[in-house]
């Protein structure tokens, strides 16, 4: 690419609400990680100069100021490492003056490390520290978002997992992998980047968006073959064309849910929308709740349950829903339609019809 060559270039529309959700989900994830008092880790592996020639800031400056005005004090207090990984010695150079420039006193607490180097190549470094979090079950985040493929395979992606605390947030670009889908000369960067060869079994795959869907799933499979229990995909579309997709993975529920709160919450982004894939494709911008109401009737109908052990399964990977959009998008319906029934036990817990205590019992007739 063009700007592979350049210091600084335009921040894309599409870019844009990558790193919108980037800045929403650390809003959301700091807090939260600031209980444990120990270190937190967060690691940009393609940290770039720092700034877009347009005037917006790039991820390194969304992780530093997310930190630092943080409007709970304990995320400022907090011990953090920032690892910003580049290769590009002029944009390294240039994040390290913008660093400089804009936080000439950093807190103590706060620590920003450097490394000239590939993703890949700063595998051992970037390691040691991760696997220094793992001992202290310290939480690490990592922001993974290459130009192409041949830097990020995945048994990189499977050691900074075995953190139980760990999160790695990856962009990935199926219009390059499809390019050199039948490229032998690519396909050592393809087997890295999936982990093995079972990629291979989509090159005799005609139709666009079935060769698409298996890629993504092996994708997925793959980051869940580690001690990640959730892989939260979603896609971005300008018009019906594809961008590019983002990959979460964790071994929260919580996680899960903030990183879909995230996206829900900046999508569209201009004409650019996100769609999700969870449980059937979602198109975020004009959204339909039917797909959520019945995946919540098809698990619990029968049986007695309540908010908050709906809101685990919702705010998983299993949909693409996350858990503020339940009781307003699902469990009214359900209660409007009379297809939700409280406990008797129950009942005096509400102060009004159609509110939901998560202590509440309730059932979905089968």
């Amino acid at each position: 690419m063009a700007k592979k060559h350049k210091t600084l270039w335009e921040l894309e529309e599409h870019s844009l609400g990558k790193h919108l959700v980037f800045k929403s989900y650390l809003n959301a994830w700091l807090p939260i990680l600031s209980k444990w008092h120990g270190r937190l880790l967060i690691i940009d592996g393609f940290a770039g100069p720092g700034e877009y020639c347009n005037g917006h800031v790039g991820s390194p400056i969304i992780a530093l100021d997310a930190a630092l005005s943080h409007r709970h004090q304990a995320v400022r207090d907090q011990e953090i490492v920032f690892y910003f990984v580049e290769s590009d010695k002029k944009r390294l150079e240039h994040l390290k003056a913008l660093v400089a420039e804009k936080y000439p006193a950093l807190p103590k607490n706060f620590m920003v490390r450097y490394a000239d180097s590939s993703f890949d190549n700063a595998v051992s470094e970037l390691l040691d520290y991760v696997e220094e979090q793992n001992k202290r079950l310290a939480p690490c985040f990592a922001m993974i978002d290459p130009f192409g493929v041949s830097d990020t395979p995945m048994s990189i992606i499977h050691r900074i997992l075995q953190n139980p605390r760990a999160e790695v947030y990856i962009s990935v670009m199926y219009e390059f992998i499809n390019r050199f889908l039948k490229s032998n000369e690519f396909a050592p960067h393809l087997d890295g980047l999936f982990g093995g060869n079972e990629w291979t079994q989509v090159q005799s795959i005609s139709d666009r968006s079935q060769r698409k869907d298996l890629l993504y799933n092996l994708y997925k499979q793959k980051l869940k073959k580690t001690k990640a229990t959730n892989a939260v995909h979603f896609e971005l579309f300008k018009g019906n064309r594809h961008v590019y997709s983002i990959f979460f993975a964790t071994q929260s529920w919580k996680g899960a849910d903030k990183m879909k709160a995230a996206i829900w919450n900046v999508a569209p982004s201009g004409d650019f929308v996100f769609r999700g894939s969870a449980n059937g494709e979602l198109d975020v911008a004009e959204p339909d709740f039917t797909p959520l109401i019945d995946a919540i009737s098809k698990e619990f109908a029968g049986r007695w349950v309540t908010p908050a052990q709906i809101a685990r399964f919702v705010g998983s990977d299993r949909t693409n829903y996350h858990s503020s959009q339940i009781k307003k998008n699902a469990l009214k319906p359900l209660e409007q339609e009379g297809r939700l029934i409280v406990h008797p036990d129950d009942a005096d817990k509400r102060s009004r019809r159609f509110s939901y205590r998560n202590d509440i019992r309730f059932k979905i007739p089968a």
